[in-house]
């Protein structure tokens, strides 16, 4: 049987892990959303024009820049999350 001290810190590594692994893949799923968001918006011409004449927020996805803001943004985060991920990892085999 483990001693209380030894379960808590094998409960606070089992949570490190999922932590962990739960920020690797919402950073991976930020790093392809640009991608992802292209394709949605520029899929077909009617769901493009329903699109951009859509409400306030959406209706700047016709510009350029706007697009490119909000993907490089997305990009940003999921490489964070990414990093913050690996930072995490590295931590976890020196307990």
């Amino acid at each position: 049987m483990l001693h209380s001290k030894e379960a808590i810190d094998m409960k606070k590594q089992k949570l490190k892990m999922f932590i962990s692994d739960l920020l690797l893949g919402l950073g991976f799923v930020f790093v392809i959303s640009p991608a992802i968001l292209y394709w949605f918006i520029h899929g077909n011409y009617d769901k493009y024009i329903w699109i951009i004449n859509g409400p306030y927020l959406f209706s700047k996805f016709g510009g350029g820049p706007f697009q490119m803001f909000v993907s490089v943004g997305l990009f940003i985060i999921g490489i964070c999350l990414i990093g913050i991920s690996r930072i995490l990892m590295n931590k976890r085999y020196f307990y």
